[in-house]
């Protein structure tokens, strides 16, 4: 009998799983319809139903409310990052769900989730050449076949290499007998069958719990004892290594290899983090100087680091943990400093490292600053993700951000927010980089006949804002002269009323797209900014459509084509201008007269529902002189448009933004993908 508490199977709940697991067939993504945590089985279910009624992935996640997700499995006080847990499986197993059932978007599973995909991160382990004696003498002895050490390849699948078929591995308590019983032994050919065995079952396991075996952390690490007491701890240089020094590497190597990979799946983080002695020999790892001659180990030691991440908790900012990472930032090496950065990176998504990390070091966010203007994609890249993470939190760290870069630090995530990847090598020199994006961002690439223009307007409805809204405005309102005024809160109630069930836009927002579509005098942007009920403002140079479309009825009497809000108003428009003094009917062909009833006659004419009416008459608003990027954002320029939202949310900063909101109105337009974070900035530098 399982002591993990059962999930109540009802007919929805089966339901929904059954639609779940056909999904993730379909998109070639593993479902684990029953994941565990703090020893409760997940409803995948009524995580899903919390979340779209918290108003989705992206605004859970924005309000840092993934602990209240998990608060109806009433997990134990030792589960102390079930946070992050909770979003972990919710962006494996249930977001392509929400984007494509709820939101009605496309969802393209990340390579990581497909099945096929293989952990690159993970290679195999290198084939030394061995003595007779040292010769595994197992059945899990694999053929002969080319050595893959130089190219250090991951280890080869059924599919990738016909031919090859690796022995299978079961897991049972024979097994785990076996294991711990030749890791125990003095016999090299049991000790080495185990650390081949496990290094295979490590990289090709994706769902073995450490817990299955407890002790096993330490009996590896009792394999690296002697060697770090010997030759780390001394780092004495040794010209000639001998051959037993040799072996000695080759075996902690295998100790740190087995463990890394263990690492990388999420079920092991937290019996990797709260395991001191690893903790311990992992900081001597990645201490080692730069000249050491284990550079592999420090590697090795990194990559675990970086994993078990998410489940550090960082007493205060002298946890070796924490200044350990911090110091690999000033080092020369490109690997450690990317490694350390997405590992500080990591650490803070757990809430409770946030009173130890939201106030910065200057020196920290100086160098920081450093990596974001030189010419290496992955560098900015992760450089962004650290900034975002940590501009997030509760604290001086956005303030101090922003008083260390040297320069206007908007004004390079501008520049961002149009970046492209690209294979280009870096530049030779500074001048080749502007403004911290490479020069093969600049250049120009000719498509043939292109025609750039935004999306045929004529349809609005069916748009992504900001465009619906944009070719709302343009079928509501026409320019005018300084006599037309129009109130902004009867046009933003008539475009709340249409879309108000259809996420429509703020009214900061929605001010921003109608200035863009009619430019507004000074002194009105200076009343939606300042005044204290901005929707009282009065807007000018603007006026109705004669011939905009309304969702409400039209007038059908002879002569007039009239279009209402609502049919009350339609009511009124019949009896003041056609049958107070008319004699019959003229409403469409009827032709009867009223006798003295015209109002009783009238209603014989709305005794059903009112259809609604459209204007068959199309029309096309197209601006053929800005040049449309629809493509998907990630990377460098999303992880930009979140941090200028999280800039923009200090006042103190607002004045550097004003030399780039023209900028950025524009970049609305030219890449809809981004255009919601944009009008979010654009809509807090309203509110002085």
């Amino acid at each position: 009998m399982s002591a993990v508490p059962a999930i109540e199977r009802t007919p929805e709940y089966e339901k929904f799983m059954s639609d779940l697991k056909k999904f993730h067939d379909q998109k070639g993504t593993v479902l684990q319809t029953e994941p565990v945590l703090g020893g409760k089985r997940l409803d995948l279910l009524k995580i899903y139903k919390t979340v779209i009624e918290a108003g989705g992935y992206e605004k859970v996640t924005l309000n840092r409310g993934w602990k209240q997700v998990g608060d109806p499995f009433n997990f134990p006080i030792t589960c102390t990052n079930s946070a992050y847990s909770i979003k972990s499986f919710y962006t494996k197993y249930l977001l392509g769900w929400e984007e494509e059932h709820y939101w009605k978007r496309p969802w393209n599973p990340p390579q990581e989730l497909l099945i096929n995909y293989q952990k690159a991160a993970s290679p195999a382990p290198a084939q030394q050449p061995r003595e007779v004696n040292r010769q595994t003498g197992t059945a899990f002895t694999q053929p002969n076949r080319p050595s893959q050490q130089q190219n250090y390849q991951p280890l080869p699948t059924l599919q990738q290499q016909p031919g090859f078929y690796p022995p299978a591995i079961f897991m049972d308590q024979e097994f785990r007998t076996r294991i711990l019983l030749s890791l125990q032994s003095s016999l090299p050919n049991e000790v080495d069958w185990a650390f081949n065995t496990l290094i295979k079952f490590s990289f090709a396991s994706e769902n073995f719990c450490l817990d299955f075996i407890p002790t096993l952390i330490d009996l590896l690490l009792d394999f690296t004892v002697d060697f770090f007491q010997t030759h780390v701890e001394t780092n004495t240089p040794d010209l000639f290594c001998s051959k037993s020094k040799q072996e000695a590497y080759e075996r902690v190597l295998q100790v740190f290899h087995i463990l890394r990979n263990f690492s990388f799946l999420e079920m092991n983080i937290r019996r990797l983090a709260l395991h001191d002695r690893l903790r311990f020999m992992l900081m001597r790892g990645i201490a080692l100087p730069p000249s050491s001659q284990f550079g592999e180990l420090s590697r090795h030691c990194l990559d675990i680091l970086e994993n078990i991440a998410p489940q550090v908790s960082l007493v205060s900012r002298d946890d070796p943990y924490f200044t350990t990472m911090t110091q690999l930032l000033f080092s020369n090496d490109r690997a450690f400093i990317i490694g350390s950065i997405r590992a500080l990176t990591r650490v803070a998504v757990t809430e409770t490292n946030e009173r130890v990390l939201a106030f910065a070091d200057p020196e920290v966010v100086k160098r920081m600053a450093q990596f974001l203007i030189v010419d290496d994609e992955e560098l900015e890249a992760a450089t962004l993700e650290y900034l975002y993470q940590y501009s997030s939190l509760r604290g001086n760290f956005s303030t101090e951000l922003v008083k260390c870069f040297p320069g206007n630090l908007i004004g390079l995530l501008t520049g961002f927010l149009s970046y492209k990847s690209s294979l280009a090598p870096p530049s030779d020199s500074a001048i080749g980089t502007l403004h911290g994006i490479p020069a093969a961002q600049m250049i120009r690439i000719e498509t043939g006949n292109e025609q750039p223009s935004i999306p045929d307007l004529t349809n609005y409805s069916n748009l992504d804002e900001p465009y619906r809204c944009l070719g709302w405005l343009k079928d509501q309102l026409l320019s005018g002269s300084e006599q037309d005024i129009i109130v902004l809160k009867d046009i933003f109630h008539d475009y709340q009323k249409l879309f108000g069930s259809e996420k429509p836009l703020g009214m900061k927002e929605f001010y921003t797209v109608l200035k863009i579509a009619f430019p507004q005098p000074a002194a009105v942007e200076e009343s939606v900014a300042n005044c204290p009920t901005p929707l009282e403002t009065v807007l000018q140079n603007v006026r109705y459509s004669p011939t905009r479309r309304r969702d409400g009825p039209i007038c059908h009497w002879q002569g007039c084509n009239e279009s209402f809000d609502s049919t009350i108003e339609l009511h009124k428009h019949i009896i003041q201008q056609h049958i107070h003094d008319a004699d019959k009917c003229q409403w469409m062909q009827c032709t009867r007269d009223f006798n003295g009833k015209a109002i009783q006659h009238m209603r014989t004419h709305f005794a059903g529902k009112i259809k609604k009416q459209t204007n068959n008459k199309l029309k096309t608003f197209t601006v053929t002189k800005i040049p449309i990027d629809d493509s998907e954002v990630s990377g460098i320029p999303l992880t930009s448009a979140l941090l200028l939202r999280n800039l923009a949310r200090y006042k103190q900063h607002h004045e550097l933004y004003l030399p780039y909101e023209s900028e950025l109105t524009l970049l609305a337009i030219q890449r809809p993908k981004v255009a919601k974070y944009i009008l979010t900035v654009l809509g807090d530098l309203q509110v002085n």
